[in-house]
Order: structure tokens, then sequence, then C-alpha cells
């Protein structure tokens, strides 16, 4: 195999068109070069092999007897390579195998899994393996296709695509702004006292920052209380409960918002997002079922944006 290499390959493939077309021009045609790239290619090959392959006048092309021995013993490997390479091309736009996604939980949860029945039902050869984790800095090393996520891009090896901007709402428990009153601004949250229920953010291992946007000012407020979550629906399972004020994404709360069971407070202040992406290691030669995968889940976006924007 040391001697085998692209040179000696285009020589050849050169050559097997020329025999079969009886003409350079019609050769480069099929071959997708110019006329004289293959001729120094028969010529390259010639030199190699110290021997005459093609006689070549002004009328026809004429194949030597060592040109025609060396094509009936080159070519059924040149077609095998031909149908190797048509069906690794194939196999290539075939959606099946295993794919193995990291995914952050609230949108598995909220989002993706009312919907994957259908998508496996779509693709009955793919093996899907949803996990629900934020670290994606060892994406590849990990054995992960791809990964979605909430946040700003912080992994700069990876091809990102945003998906979603979902907003950041400020809401509370009817019950608990009888009990507690309506903050009017930010600064009210710390001025009289709130109860605010602090998310961890899975990046930092601190608590999320509380900030409030309005057009381009923007408000951080260092909030105070006594419960600190690390899931979101325990959060907002407390907030539904009247226990505080909880700043949540606008996703999968909008039946809150409707029954009354959640009202939004500070909402000329809720021009913050939290966008959604998707990673994956490479644009090029992106696998079908990674393309696929991503089509699914970017063809949600219109409706899940549609519900976000119900809620307000």
């Amino acid at each position: 195999m040391e001697d085998l290499d692209g040179g000696l390959v285009s020589g050849l493939l050169a050559l097997a068109a020329v025999v079969e077309l009886k003409s350079f021009g019609r050769a480069a045609s099929r071959l997708g070069k110019t006329q004289p790239a293959v001729s120094r290619a028969i010529q390259r090959l010639e030199d190699r092999l110290h021997a005459k392959l093609v006689h070549r006048t002004s009328r026809h092309v004429e194949v030597t007897d060592t040109g025609h021995e060396l094509l009936s013993k080159v070519l059924p490997f040149l077609q095998g390579i031909e149908e190797a390479t048509i069906g690794a091309a194939e196999q290539a736009s075939v959606v099946n195998g295993t794919l193995r996604v990291a995914c952050d939980a609230v949108f598995a949860r909220l989002v993706l899994a009312p919907e994957l029945a259908q998508f496996l039902k779509d693709h009955p050869a793919l093996q899907l393996k949803l996990e629900t984790r934020n670290d994606i800095s060892d994406l590849v090393s990990d054995g992960f296709d791809l990964a979605i996520r909430f946040g700003p891009p912080s992994v700069s090896t990876l091809v990102c695509r945003r998906l979603y901007s979902p907003r950041i709402l400020t809401v509370a428990a009817p019950s608990y702004l009888e009990q507690r009153g309506r903050p009017r601004s930010p600064k009210d949250l710390l001025d009289e006292g709130h109860e605010c229920i602090q998310a961890i953010d899975p990046a930092t291992g601190r608590p999320f920052e509380w900030e409030f946007w309005r057009g381009n000012e923007k408000v951080k407020v260092t909030v105070s209380g006594n419960l600190t979550v690390t899931d979101a629906g325990t959060k907002i399972g407390a907030c539904v409960a009247g226990y505080g004020i909880a700043q949540v994404i606008d996703l999968g709360i909008a039946a809150h918002l409707r029954a009354g069971t959640l009202e939004p407070v500070l909402t000329d202040w809720s021009d913050e997002t939290f966008p959604l992406y998707v990673y994956y290691p490479s644009r090029n030669h992106v696998p079908a079922k990674v393309r696929a995968f991503i089509d699914f889940v970017a063809s949600m976006m219109p409706r899940v944006q549609s519900e976000g924007r119900g809620a307000s």
C-alpha cells in the first residue's frame, strides 16, 4: 500500500475513462477535469511505469497492449472503489446508528419529551440516548454527537446555532403578592425585603444574578431569600405555592400564567433573554442523524415561541 497514492489512482481513473470513451475530451468531461489535466495524469502514469499506455493522433485514441493489460487487472478494483464510495455516501445520508445528545433538563422535559415519540417513529433505525447535563466542554471526548443548552456561547471549539431566545420573567403567586405586596421597580425587591427564590447557575456553581432589562437599560439587584434550588421545577413549584418571587425562563409556564397561579411582576423590566443553542463538533460532513435531530428541534421553535408570546 506504500506505493498507492493519489497520483497513481488519478492516472488509472483517467486511463479507464479514455479507454471507455475513446476521447480525452469526453474523458475530461466525465471526470470533471480539463483535457490537459487528463493528459498529464496519463503521462505521469506512463512515466511511473516506464511504459506507453496510449497512442494519440489528431483523429483517434489507440490504447497499447500494455494499457489494455493493465486496465484489465485494475478495472475490477476501480469499480469496487466506486461501489464502496457510493455505498458510503448512501450510508452517510441514512439516519441510523446511535445518537447521543447532552441536553438542558428543563428543555428536555418541557419541549423535547412530548415530541420524541414522533421523531423516533420517523427514524426507526436510530437509537437515541438523551442525557440531561450542562457541562459540554468535553462534548466530543465524552462521546456526545451534539448538545443543547441555555446561556451565551462559551465553547469556542464547537459550532453553535441559536435556536430560541426566551425572555426572563419575574413571577409570583397571587397569595404571595396579597401578603407581601407587588414590587413596582427592581429596587423594591431589596428595599421592601421580598423573599426571592434563587437558582444555582451550573456553569459557576453560584446563584444566578438577578438582572432587569428595559430597552438598553440594565439593572442588577442583589436579592436575598432563604431558598436556593438547582432545579427549575422545584423553583416554580415553590413559587406557585406562594413562598416567594422567582425569575424563570418563559418556557413551560404559559399554563400557570393563563390560570393565574402565577402572575408576572415588573413587566416593564422583562427585556432580558436567555438564548438556547445547539452545539456540534463541525460544519463539515455533519452526519445525517445529527442534521435530522437539529432540524427536528428547530422545527418546534415557532410553536414554542408562539406559546411564549401568548403567555405575555
